[in-house]
């Protein structure tokens, strides 16, 4: 335990206060998908698929098999408590037969034998080529794209709209964190205009947006179909469009990470999230963009002068 205590401490440090509260924030919605989940196998699943993905990429069994007696006892001790968001959800739900299930994958992991893969760069010719840093962010996160599309798939196969909504919100999310990068103040200089520049940014975020969603569309239309589920997915497409374009100008504005971090906790998601929620606030959206726009464009316009 001393030893996990130390671990877990220097891996929040790495990843900084504010992507603690995002990765809170998110596991806190999945835990109240979860809590509404009926169905006996769903659970099991979603626990395995988590765990085998933890259990095959840790990299510290050599070292613990040198210090400890006993590993896989450690093992199994330590999944149970991981499993313990899923057991206590599924007792919210009343799901009581999938909970032996879990802690009996929670027992047998420990003995199952890590899997590697080769590195291979994933081809993504349907995004757009002129936006790198999309591109980028797409691949470091395929798998969490095929968990919460395998989640959305779920939810159709359960009649839960509602997870099909919050996996498309939290995909629309995650997208912002493409341009959380601090440019070099030379970036701006490979393009002919800052017109030009807004203009691949703008058509960037149309491609993307709608290869990248249109899966999740896809299945919660199957679902339901009627005139409040397409408002929401042309709202969704509103936010997450303006989100992206908000993220890609205001970088420009921050000479730090943390500030930039900080702006994306504080302004740029709730803005996202809330203009779902209310599409009045899509004006409001759409004004802080203008507004960051010719800001920025006031800025470094002695790079075209």
């Amino acid at each position: 335990m001393n030893l996990r205590s130390k671990q877990i401490v220097r891996v929040l440090a790495g990843i900084g206060p504010f992507r603690c509260l995002f990765l809170i924030g998110i596991a806190a919605i999945l835990f109240y998908a979860f809590t509404k989940v009926t169905s006996v196998w769903v659970l099991p699943v979603c626990y395995l698929l988590m765990l085998w993905l933890y259990h095959n990429s840790r990299k510290d069994k050599g070292f613990l098999s040198l210090q400890l007696q006993g590993i896989k006892g450690l093992f199994t001790a330590e999944y149970l408590l991981l499993g313990l968001p899923f057991i206590i959800s599924g007792i919210i739900a009343g799901n009581y037969i999938s909970l032996p299930v879990i802690m009996l994958i929670a027992v047998v992991m420990p003995w199952i034998h890590p899997v590697r893969f080769h590195s291979i760069v994933l081809p993504v010719p349907l995004l757009y080529s002129g936006d790198l840093l999309y591109r980028r962010m797409f691949r470091k996160q395929v798998p969490l794209y095929a968990v919460l599309l395998f989640l959305s798939f779920m939810g159709v196969l359960h009649d839960n709209i509602n997870l099909c909504k919050v996996c498309l919100i939290l995909w629309g999310a995650i997208q912002g964190t493409a341009y959380m990068v601090t440019p070099p103040k030379h970036e701006l200089s490979v393009y002919n205009s800052y017109g030009m520049y807004q203009l691949i940014l703008v058509k960037s975020g149309l491609r993307n947006i709608f290869i990248t969603m249109f899966p999740f569309i896809v299945l919660m239309l199957v679902l339901i179909h009627d005139a409040e589920a397409i408002l929401f997915c042309l709202v969704l497409f509103s936010s997450a469009l303006l989100y992206l374009w908000n993220m890609g100008i205001a970088r420009f504005s921050f000479e730090t990470q943390i500030v930039m971090e900080t702006y994306w906790l504080l302004l740029s998601l709730p803005l996202f999230i809330v203009s779902i929620l209310n599409p009045v606030i899509l004006i409001l959206y759409l004004a802080l963009n203008i507004g960051l726009t010719l800001s920025i464009k006031k800025k470094y316009i002695h790079i075209w002068n």
